[in-house]
C-alpha cells in the first residue's frame, strides 16, 4: 500500500541560496570552525572510506565529483513520470547516481544532491574548497522520496556497507505523513516507520552511523519533528551560523545530538553555491566522522561517535545548553587517548559537566559530578593537576593579561573519557 508521505526536501532542509562568482575563495571558514586542519595536516582526508547519501543525485560531469562517486542507486515509483538514467525504474552503478535530466540537459533546479555531496567529498578546485573529506568515496542513492523509495535505498546501502567500507549515511531531507493520527508522527510509535528504523539499526550495528538533518522548522514540538532525524538510530544534526550560534531556523528538541556550520561553499548543478540549512550541517558531520574513522580504524563506530559528542564545542540554544558542535581536533585528542579494545565509549553521564571559561584574566575549569577524580589541563603548554573534592567545583588559574587567546587541553583521570581541547580569549 502506498504511503501517504509528503517529501519536504527543499522546504525543510534547505534555505534559499544564491550562486557565487567563479572567483570564490577556496578557503572555507566552515571547515576552520570545526578545526578540520588538525586532521588534514596529518594526512587524514577520508581515503578508503565511503559515505552513503540519499538525495537528488549529482552532475557526474561536475569537477567536484570526478572520481568521487563509486556507486549509485536509482528507484522511481511506477506512478512517476520520471525514469532512471537508463530508462528503467530501478538502476545500479555509478550512472544511477546522476542528477535527473530532461533529454540531455540536467534539471538545474534539482541541485540539492550536488550541494550535500560536495560538502562531504568534493574535489578542491579554484572555485570551491572541496569537501570536508575530499578523498572519501560517495555512494549516491537518487530515489523518489516516498517510503518505498527510501526503504529500497536503505536496503541497497545496507547490502553494500562491507564491500564499499561505508562508514556513514547522510540524509538531508525530511517529511511527514498526512491523514493519520497525530500521535503517529512520533517516530517511535509510527507503524509506517518501523521498517525504516529496522534498517537504520542494521546499518548502525554494522558500523555505519546514520546522520540526518534536524529540519528547518523552528519548533520544540516533538510531534511535528520530521523523519528520519526523529528515529532513535539516526543522529539528528542541527546547524550553527558563522558566529557559532544555533541557526534561528533549526528544529530543536532533545533529539539533536550534534551541531555543525551551515555555510560552506559547495557545488550546484553547473557551478558553486553557498550552502545553508540543516541540509548543509548533516553531510559536514558525516564527512567529519569519516575522517576520524580513517584516523582510528581500530576504534568502534560508537567510540568515534561518542568522542565527537564529548569533545564538541559547547553551544547554547535558547532552551537547551551545551549542545556539542563538531571539534575535530578535540575528537582526535580524545580518541588518541582512548583504548580501542575497551568496550566503554568516551561519554559523560547526564549529571556530569565539564566546561572551561574565563573571568577577570583567569582561566576557570568547572567540574560537576566528578568527586574523587583527577583533572589535569594544559594551558599554553603548562600543565596543572587537581583532585575534585566536591560534587560541584571550579578551579582557576591566573593569566598574564586580558585579551589573550589561550588553548586549553583538559583531561579526566589522565586520559578519558573527557579529554577535549578549547580555545578561549581571556577577559
Amino acid at each position: 500500500m502506498k504511503s501517504r508521505l509528503t517529501a519536504l526536501l527543499a522546504l525543510l532542509a534547505v534555505l534559499g541560496t544564491a550562486g557565487l562568482p567563479a572567483s570564490a575563495a577556496p578557503a572555507e571558514p566552515a571547515y576552520q570552525a570545526i578545526n578540520a586542519q588538525a586532521l588534514w595536516d596529518q594526512g587524514f582526508l577520508g581515503e578508503g572510506t565511503t559515505i552513503a547519501m540519499i538525495d537528488q543525485g549529482v552532475n557526474l560531469t561536475h569537477p567536484y565529483f570526478e572520481g568521487r562517486i563509486i556507486d549509485g542507486y536509482c528507484f522511481v515509483e511506477t506512478t512517476s513520470n520520471y525514469l532512471c538514467p537508463n530508462g528503467t525504474r530501478e538502476q545500479f552503478g555509478v550512472e544511477a547516481a546522476s542528477q535527473r535530466k530532461l533529454g540531455s540537459l540536467y534539471v538545474a533546479s534539482e541541485d540539492h544532491g550536488n550541494m550535500v555531496a560536495g560538502i562531504v567529498a568534493g574535489n578542491p578546485t579554484n572555485e570551491g574548497p572541496g569537501g570536508i573529506a575530499p578523498k572519501a568515496n560517495i555512494l549516491m542513492a537518487n530515489v523518489d522520496l516516498t517510503l518505498d523509495g527510501i526503504l529500497n535505498a536503505l536496503n541497497y546501502i545496507d547490502q553494500k556497507k562491507e564491500e564499499l567500507n561505508i562508514v556513514a549515511l547522510s540524509m538531508s531531507w525530511g517529511g511527514y505523513f498526512q491523514e493519520i493520527p497525530r500521535e503517529w508522527l512520533k517516530c517511535d510509535t509510527n507503524p509506517q516507520l518501523q521498517e525504516m528504523a529496522k534498517i537504520l539499526k542494521s546499518l548502525r550495528a554494522g558500523g555505519v552511523i546514520p546522520f540526518a538533518s534536524a529540519g528547518n522548522t523552528p519548533t520544540l514540538d516533538v510531534a511535528t519533528s520530521v523523519f528520519p532525524s526523529c528515529l532513535q538510530e539516526a543522529v539528528a544534526v542541527g546547524s550553527v551560523n558563522n558566529s557559532n550560534q544555533v541557526s534561528w531556523y533549526v528544529t530543536m528538541s532533545g533529539k539533536v545530538e550534534l551541531l555543525a556550520p551551515d555555510y560552506a561553499i559547495s557545488a550546484n548543478t553547473f557551478s558553486y553555491v553557498r550552502a545553508s540549512g540543516t541540509s548543509a550541517a548533516a553531510p559536514l558531520v558525516a564527512g567529519s566522522y569519516a575522517l576520524l574513522r580513517q584516523a582510528f580504524p581500530d576504534h568502534s563506530a560508537e567510540q568515534v561517535l561518542s568522542a565527537m559528542k564529548v569533545s564538541g564545542t559547547a553551544v547554547d540554544d535558547v532552551i537547551r545548553k551545551n549542545i556539542p558542535m563538531v571539534n575535530l581536533n578535540g575528537a582526535y585528542l580524545l580518541l588518541s587517548n582512548t583504548n580501542p579494545s575497551s568496550v566503554q565509549t568516551p561519554v559523560l553521564a547526564s549529571d556530569q559537566v565539564l566546561n572551561v571559561g574565563t573571568f577577570n584574566g583567569k582561566i576557570v575549569v568547572y567540574a560537576k559530578g566528578f568527586k574523587g577524580s583527577t583533572l589535569s589541563w594544559r594551558i599554553a603548554g603548562k600543565w596543572q593537576k587537581v583532585t575534585v573534592t566536591e560534587d560541584y567545583q571550579a578551579f582557576d588559574r591566573l593569566t598574564s593579561a586580558i585579551g589573550l587567546t589561550v588553548k586549553i587541553d583538559l583531561f579526566l583521570n589522565g586520559t578519558t573519557p573527557a579529554a577535549f581541547s578549547k580555545t578561549v580569549v581571556t577577559k
